[in-house]
């Protein structure tokens, strides 16, 4: 979420009350991979209210927050799924995601994520986190699997 989703930054009123910023084109990306038949899940260290809004909002249903352990998180979401780790992508953004992307099929990482990850992963993304890093994942995925396509169907 903090990093990928969103820029990073964490805002906090005078209320105690957390507001994060959002990009609408990783929000359509979302939809994209639903619509072509993915599933999509949220693993995040934080824990915030907007965090389940905007997933709600997105029509994703699995969410974690509070992981102290991204990998038990991910492993969770995998037999759930019966997923095997090749058949999984994920995007992190610093070294709390590093156990997760070591693992999984194909990993990836915001541009401005720390060098450590930024070698782990296969690929790195040119937009930062929070400003279409996500959808720049999503139309690599989508094209590599010939569902492009289909997706931009529906708007010719």
């Amino acid at each position: 979420m903090d990093g990928v989703l969103t820029d990073g930054g964490i805002v906090i009123n005078d209320q105690g009350v957390e507001t994060k910023c959002f990009n609408a084109r990783d929000g359509a990306g979302v939809k994209y991979l639903h619509r072509a038949g993915l599933s999509t899940a949220i693993i995040t260290g934080r824990c915030s209210k907007v965090v389940e809004m905007r997933a709600r909002e997105l029509g994703i249903t699995e969410v974690v927050q509070n992981a102290k352990d991204k990998l038990q998180a991910y492993q969770a979401f995998a037999r759930k799924w019966k997923l095997t780790d090749e058949e999984v992508a994920y995007i992190g953004d610093d070294l709390s995601d590093l156990p997760v992307l070591r693992r999984v099929g194909f990993a990836a990482c915001v541009q401005e994520a720390p060098e450590e990850v930024r070698t782990a992963c296969a690929y790195v993304t040119s937009r930062p986190g929070g400003r279409g890093a996500l959808r720049e994942l999503v139309e690599l995925i989508l094209k590599a699997q010939g569902r492009w396509q289909g997706i931009l169907e529906r708007y010719q």
